[in-house]
């Protein structure tokens, strides 16, 4: 009986310890596609995804206006579309905010009770 108390003992020691040094779970990044109607502006020259000021994707004027790229997180970046025209002069769209949203409650329930007049 010491025997197997030992062995059981020492096999969780074992485990234990080598739990201490495991990695710690990877979080799956955020795969994000941007999608927009092409800017009917005059010379237009291309259009540019941005992501917190930086140039995701430039498409020219003839291609898809679809933008796909990876993110680690979301955490209140700024996504807009810049149409540049051919002199180099170009407008924004108004930013849009890529955030965690909380996860929906769940197990909701409503108590209705008739209250007599």
């Amino acid at each position: 009986m010491k025997r197997l108390f030992l062995i059981v003992f020492i096999l969780l020691l074992f485990t234990f310890h080598f739990s201490l040094f495991a990695a710690p779970p990877a979080y799956a990044d955020w795969s994000v596609t941007v999608t927009w109607t092409r800017s009917v502006g005059p010379n237009l020259d291309y259009e540019q995804t941005l992501l917190d000021g930086t140039a995701k994707c430039t498409v020219q004027e003839t291609a898809p206006t679809t933008c796909n790229f990876v993110v680690p997180a979301l955490t209140n970046q700024q996504i807009k579309i810049r149409s540049v025209n051919s002199q180099g002069a170009y407008s924004e769209t108004t930013p849009l905010i890529l955030g965690d949203v909380p996860v929906p409650a769940t197990g909701v329930m409503a108590t209705i009770t008739y209250v007599s007049p």
